[in-house]
């Protein structure tokens, strides 16, 4: 299904992959974040369209038109997809979901915008890093075929997922997902498997994924740092999918 919006910028008349259509394209690097109040406003399946592409792609890092599909197959009736999908796309462009955050692709479609979804709120430097990294591979001219954008995908990835994990706690795509369920009230069961020092698995079941969710948790000492004689053995974590472990 097409969009008939038009896209003006770098990258004008139509896209050179295909997908959902040309849209405008707006930096994130002078965009104000988006208040409490419109981000309470978002419609749940578009939250679970996003979940759903991360988990399907195991990356912080999808394409626009990744979401587009998931939201294609939650959705059967043309006239409310295409609402739906209209506003999904204005809430992630305009930073209304929490989190999430989209910048220019390698190709003038809106099917190849790069929308990041990271645990935690990244700052504005680290935003603008990412940006001015979309910029080098657009000056690259990189025409978005599938190695370019899976070598840009994996690229961004790499730094989410440093600025995310920390000596006590290993981050992946997982936890971005339940994080951003959690965020908007998605339904979420847990289960857990802990021995008598609480440690172990937790398990999560989250509404709309058909794949649960693993925080780990165990004693290591990663922090050790003897030049502070900070040599204490703490509780660490990491995040991954129920069958990462396969």
């Amino acid at each position: 299904m097409e969009s008939n919006k038009t896209n003006v910028g770098p990258a004008e008349g139509p896209g050179a992959c295909g997908g959902p259509g040309n849209r405008t394209p707006v930096s994130y690097a002078n965009q104000n974040m988006a208040t409490d109040a419109r981000q309470q406003n978002v419609d749940k399946r578009e939250i679970m369209a996003i979940i759903k592409a991360v988990a399907k792609r195991r990356s912080f890092v999808v394409w626009y038109g990744d979401i587009y599909d998931e939201l294609s197959g939650l959705i059967e009736d043309d006239d409310e997809f295409h609402e739906i999908e209209n506003r999904l796309y204005e809430d992630v462009v305009e930073g209304r979901i929490k989190n999430v955050y989209r910048f220019w692709g390698p190709c003038g479609d809106s099917e190849c915008d790069i929308v990041v979804v990271s645990p935690h709120e990244l700052s504005g430097d680290k935003l603008k890093f990412v940006e001015e990294l979309t910029r080098l591979y657009s000056f690259k001219r990189y025409d978005g075929d599938r190695d370019e954008r899976e070598e840009l995908t994996q690229t961004i990835h790499n730094l989410i997922k440093m600025w995310s994990s920390t000596c006590l706690k290993v981050s992946s795509p997982a936890e971005a997902v339940f994080t951003l369920a959690k965020s908007y009230g998605l339904e979420i069961e847990e289960e857990e498997h802990l021995d008598r020092w609480y440690a172990g698995n937790i398990y999560y079941t989250v509404e709309g994924l058909d794949k649960r969710i693993v925080k780990s948790l165990w004693y290591c000492n990663d922090c050790a740092n003897f030049d502070t004689n900070n040599n204490f053995i703490e509780k660490c974590k990491s995040w991954h999918f129920e069958d990462d472990e396969e």
